[in-house]
């Protein structure tokens, strides 16, 4: 059962409410590079975090990946950046199911739900691609070249994925049979859409609201973890999300700027307010008294793989990933989702690869009130639910999604965080709060941070387990709410 303490007796509001330069990152690697060239590359980037140097110039500039294969008709890794792929400069997604009172039976009675509105993407998938996953040592030239197909981009993660534009006038289905039936071809799949699934603002302010309102801070026993005075300056959490507002007075100077996976640029920087959000619960700086992060020491990587209509696909994702592993990333957020309950196959190839580095990938489980969707499903990831507080009560928020693949809970209901000092998607200037798994996912992030800044020795499974036993047990034991149990910031930094 859920613990109580004094600080838990306050009520959950749902009402009230000198740029520093950051880190620049390398460009990705090509896989196909010569190896003299691969190794001057490597030699003058360096790791993510040597490159503090970099930071002292005024504005980013990241160069321009290099293609990971070479393929006709190829001008770099675009992402969703091609010239027909139709997610670009499209309008946010329209809001889905709002609700100021819902009670779905899992809230306390007389307790009303997180005032939020939730996005539904506005496709599931890019209906003129598809992605190809090559076998290994073999091409798909000639297929090309006889069928009007054309290669827009490709990522090496342990397989390579290709995503394929197809010819008009002919469906999905269609080219997918064509290269289904081609031996150089291990599997077809539809390009995904994924998306930010939580944007409605609940309060803002343009000043730090404080360390006071932080309810959710305060049920993890996130005071007695500070305490230890962990110093995580040595642990990278990659963000992929709509980017990072990197300038904020609250990220300013620990920002690493990776790349712009979802318009095939350098430019990172948050134009919607979701991942600047997300940046903030993982690691906003309390140093002056206010609002904190749960691991307010740690890096935070910025890499843009939703765009600024807060949508983005599978192979904007892998890139994204790979980039996250390439560059040094202890762990990576993703605080976006689909509506898809089956697994994304190349999608999981690329978690796979990160675990295989071991980098451990927490997503949230999704905010339709079911089972969990992708990419949270994966087996590989870690699936965080969200919970919320009514009184003294805390309980699963009734908008989060549920099932036996949730790993653990962590508040995600009205949370107080950092968005963008510019106009944005939210609406908001400077501090908001926002509910959704997307919130609750971070925190678990930023408490991956305190563990492997804690116990270096940890491996990614080392690290994981601890997650499940730092908990407070609900119900009697592993339930479809909380899976192992709501964490705890103080058990896990012992």
């Amino acid at each position: 059962m859920p613990r109580y303490n004094a600080a838990a007796m306050a009520l959950l509001l749902v009402s009230g409410c000198g740029a520093a330069p950051s880190i620049l990152l390398p460009r990705p690697l090509g896989s196909q590079l010569a190896p003299a060239a691969a190794q001057a590359t490597q030699s003058s980037a360096g790791t993510s975090s040597g490159n503090a140097d970099s930071g002292q110039q005024a504005q980013p500039t990241a160069p321009e990946p290099v293609p990971a294969v070479s393929v006709p008709s190829f001008s770099g890794l675009l992402g969703n950046a091609a010239i027909d792929a139709p997610l670009v400069n499209q309008p946010a997604p329209k809001l889905g199911s709002c609700s100021a009172g819902g009670n779905d039976g899992s809230a306390p009675s007389g307790a009303q739900a997180d005032e939020s509105c939730f996005a539904t993407p506005t496709l599931s998938s890019v209906p003129n691609q598809i992605i190809v996953a090559v076998k290994p040592g073999q091409q798909l030239r000639q297929i090309q070249s006889l069928s009007g197909f054309r290669t827009v981009s490709s990522v090496n993660v342990g397989v390579t994925y290709q995503v394929v534009q197809i010819p008009s006038g002919m469906t999905v289905q269609q080219a997918e049979a064509i290269y289904a039936e081609n031996p150089a071809v291990a599997s077809v799949q539809e390009n995904h859409v994924y998306s930010v699934s939580d944007y409605s603002v609940q309060s803002s302010d343009p000043n730090d609201p404080g360390e006071s309102s932080q309810w959710g801070m305060q049920q993890v026993d996130a005071p007695d973890a500070w305490a230890h005075n962990i110093d995580a300056s040595n642990i990278t959490v990659a963000v992929l999300d709509t980017g990072i507002d990197y300038t904020h007075p609250k990220l300013a100077g620990r920002v690493e700027l990776g790349w712009n996976f979802a318009d095939g640029n350098k430019d990172v920087s948050d134009h919607f307010g979701h991942g600047t959000h997300v940046a903030g619960i993982i690691g906003a700086q309390g140093s002056d008294g206010g609002l904190e992060g749960v691991c307010d020491t740690c890096k935070l990587m910025a890499i843009k793989v939703l765009g600024d209509n807060g949508e983005g696909t599978t192979d904007a994702v892998i890139q994204g990933i790979q980039y996250a592993v390439q560059y040094g990333a202890n762990i990576i957020n993703m605080s976006l989702g689909s509506s898809d309950t089956a697994i994304d196959p190349a999608l999981g190839q690329a978690i796979a690869y990160a675990r295989q580095h071991n980098v451990l990938v927490i997503c949230a489980a999704g905010n339709d009130g079911g089972a969990v969707t992708s990419p949270a499903n994966d087996p590989n990831a870690i699936a965080v639910s969200s919970t919320s507080k009514f009184l003294w009560w805390e309980y699963l928020s009734w908008f989060s999604n549920r099932g036996s693949k949730i790993e653990v809970g962590a508040p995600g209901g009205g949370i107080w965080s950092t968005v963008p000092e510019t106009p944005n998607e939210t609406g908001a200037i400077g501090y908001a709060k926002l509910s959704g798994t997307s919130m609750a996912a971070p925190m678990v992030a930023g408490e991956a941070a305190l563990i492997e800044a804690a116990h270096p020795e940890f491996d990614a499974d080392a690290v994981q387990q601890r997650i499940d036993q730092a908990v407070d047990v609900w119900d009697g034991g592993r339930n479809d709410k909380v899976g192992f149990g709501r964490i705890r910031l103080d058990l896990a930094v012992q």
